[in-house]
């Protein structure tokens, strides 16, 4: 930052928030980085700008009495004019409020932050935001002619770091509860089961797994885009793959009294070889979707063959749904990233818009074709295209559940250190734990403070250590864990985040992690990781 203080207009109706804030950032005030005015709603905001145009940030609350934030971002964008003043607007709401965070995107915002506010998140975001602003008074005060294409330029970056930071966000809000529920029913399939216990229990490790690959292909979306994410070539059961994914979804139609009906020509080949999980993932994607826009009737997803060249054969998968439709001009439309085909449609059906998105490219980097064909108030048939090459009967089994027998190679006590802030999650990690480990001591921190205090005074071999806490996170602890003297500062320590970022892993290690495991964990990734790291 630069010596002069960076302004920032706080516009919030709570308040309690001036007192909070100035207390978190005293030491900033202190030192002259930060100068904070605060204003109760937007009017309040808006006449503070007239009288005093230099502001560097403004955060504003979207919910506000007498103008509200979107009104206020509104209203600054109107009255803008040409190098006159550089705001850059963060907006902050409930996490929920998807719909009121892209409209302020839309309307300039640079940033948001979810309630409640988490204060070490804000103080990144102001950081990069004032450094962001910085370098655009940089530019304007260094260009010339070549303005207009700076300006270009820097709002198209924003755009996409935008769409970046916000599938992270989004990929990491929902990683965190899909933790316990793959660990619980992980669990409840080693408390035997009754048969027909089993089958529900399969269908949501099945359904959850599923789940689990649709979040890391939408953190990965920019990757996609560029075709950089590479398909597996694997001999597989085709038409064991196809009953999986409509038993999937088949609660869920009948859940609407529609019918899912699977039908196979027969030639279509049994085994081929290629991306079995892609290919669920694209079939789930057209046939949730088919569910979604359908009220009555069902969905049929028909499989055949449209070509075939030796070993080489193009597979035809029709989904047919008897649902609302879509308007012909309409339909290039729902292939775009976050957008529907109505503004309403997200409020009566959900959905974040990314589904067919990331459908068209997966099936793209297949080398294959989507077409779609629609009558409105009739439904729609999604035709998906792709090559395989045909395979004999030795098929892999990525998904075959293997029970865990319990590690026999240590006939002792694993003294275990959990530092996990999430009670579930702590509840999933000791009960898995329990049953990986012939005999282990599990010891709980709640966030990396407690972590730090219980590694200076007793022996662990191993830590396992989240990310995001509270108090203090899990780089800055393991940062003071390795400075302790002795073997206790080189306890063996694995991260456990729902954070899967490259440039979060790489954080791990620069921190002094030893290895890393995504959540939802697999407890025998869990295992093999954890005996790795005891033998070492």
């Amino acid at each position: 930052m630069s010596n002069i203080p960076a302004k920032i207009l706080v516009v919030d109706d709570e308040p309690d928030l001036e007192l909070l804030i100035r207390q978190r950032f005293r030491q900033h005030i202190k030192n002259g980085q930060y100068l904070f005015e605060f204003a109760l709603n937007g009017t309040e905001a808006l006449s503070k700008l007239a009288e005093n145009s230099d502001f560097d940030a403004i955060m504003t609350d979207i919910n506000m009495p007498e103008m509200d934030g979107l009104t206020l971002l509104a209203r600054i964008k109107e009255g803008e004019k040409e190098e006159t003043h550089h705001y850059k607007a963060i907006v902050v709401s409930a996490y929920s409020d998807l719909n009121n965070i892209r409209t302020a995107m839309n309307r300039g915002a640079f940033d948001f932050l979810t309630k409640p506010i988490d204060f070490a998140d804000l103080e990144v975001t102001l950081n990069k935001t004032i450094k962001e602003v910085e370098l655009i008074k940089k530019g304007i005060k260094a260009q010339s002619d070549l303005g207009v294409a700076i300006v270009q330029k820097e709002h198209a970056e924003k755009s996409e770091k935008f769409k970046q930071q916000f599938l992270a966000n989004m990929s990491h809000e929902i990683r965190t509860p899909l933790n316990a529920i793959c660990g619980i029913i992980n669990l409840l399939l080693h408390k035997d089961p009754k048969s027909e216990q089993l089958f529900y229990l399969q269908t949501m490790r099945q359904a959850s797994n599923n789940l689990l690959s649709i979040i890391n292909d939408i953190l990965d979306l920019a990757k996609i885009e560029a075709g950089k994410i590479e398909l597996e070539k694997i001999p597989f059961s085709l038409f064991e793959q196809l009953e999986i994914v409509v038993q999937t979804l088949r609660f869920k139609a009948e859940e609407k009294s529609l019918f899912l009906n699977l039908i196979i020509d027969s030639p279509v080949p049994e085994f081929v070889e290629g991306d079995q999980v892609r290919l669920s993932q694209i079939l789930i994607n057209l046939l949730s979707n088919a569910i979604k826009f359908t009220n009555q009737g069902g969905v049929d997803l028909k499989v055949s063959i449209q070509k075939k060249e030796g070993n080489r054969v193009w597979i035809s998968f029709k989904v047919i749904d008897q649902g609302i439709g879509i308007a012909p001009e309409n339909i290039s439309k729902i292939f775009e990233s976050f957008s529907q085909e109505k503004e309403d449609t997200t409020r009566k059906y959900g959905g974040t818009g990314l589904g067919l998105t990331i459908t068209k490219q997966l099936v793209e980097l297949h080398e294959g074709t989507i077409e779609v064909d629609s009558i409105q108030g009739k439904g729609s048939v999604f035709t998906v295209t792709l090559p395989y090459e045909t395979a004999n009967g030795e098929v892999v089994k990525t998904d075959s559940y293997i029970p865990l027998e319990k590690n026999e190679d240590f006939n002792r006590v694993i003294n275990i250190l959990l530092v996990e802030d999430q009670p579930f999650n702590q509840m999933v990690a000791v009960d898995t734990l329990e049953l990986l480990f012939k005999e282990v001591k599990v010891h709980i921190a709640n966030n990396g403070k407690e972590a730090l205090e219980m590694a200076q005074k007793e022996d662990y071999e191993v830590v396992l250590m989240d990310i995001h806490m509270p108090e203090m996170d899990g780089y800055a602890a393991t940062r003071e864990i390795r400075k302790i003297q002795g073997p206790r500062g080189q306890v063996p320590i694995l991260a456990m985040t729902a954070s899967v970022i490259k440039e979060d892993v790489k954080k791990c290690i620069d921190a002094g992690m030893n290895d890393f495991i995504p959540k939802p964990f697999d407890p025998v990734h869990l295992k093999e990781k954890i005996i790795a790291l005891l033998k070492s």
